[in-house]
């Protein structure tokens, strides 16, 4: 990393992360070896995923085949102590599930008011269920029509 000319603090969060992925995994390569699994042995992934999904109030009244499904297009990631995963104030994107280690979560208000609040989470838990509620509101339609004479 040094011969890319990076920030000495960036090159040594780079190293922790990858040691600290090293040691979560001991090397292996989880989703390489569930990608290569014929479709009957994913139900791994559902396996180690459906008791969380299940937490979440929205999908917990899903039937097992859409449960199913969402299991499938999880992303399992790591990340390392000091990690910023979403600043406040940005878009929710994903929702996230604490499988293991403690995630900090705390607000501002975007500093207007003086509040502040945190919460740590732990493994069972989950964030950004704000974006199914997003994804249910009913979007308003435009029409769109060619202007006449053209």
């Amino acid at each position: 990393m040094r011969h890319r000319q990076l920030p000495h603090d960036l090159r040594e969060r780079v190293r922790r992360f990858v040691q600290y992925k090293w040691l979560a995994t001991r090397g292996v390569d989880e989703e390489s070896i569930l990608q290569a699994l014929p479709g009957d042995l994913r139900d791994i992934q559902c396996h180690l995923c459906l008791d969380l999904v299940r937490r979440v109030p929205f999908f917990s009244q899903m039937d097992d085949q859409l449960l199913d499904a969402i299991c499938e297009r999880l992303v399992s990631t790591l990340s390392t102590e000091g990690t910023c995963i979403v600043r406040e104030g940005d878009p929710v994107t994903e929702m996230l599930f604490i499988i293991r280690g403690r995630l900090e979560s705390s607000t501002t208000n975007g500093g207007r008011t003086g509040f502040f609040n945190s919460i740590t989470l732990r493994p069972g838990d989950f964030c950004g269920e704000e974006l199914l509620s997003w994804a249910l509101l009913p979007s308003p339609l435009s029409t769109c029509r060619h202007p006449p004479g053209l």
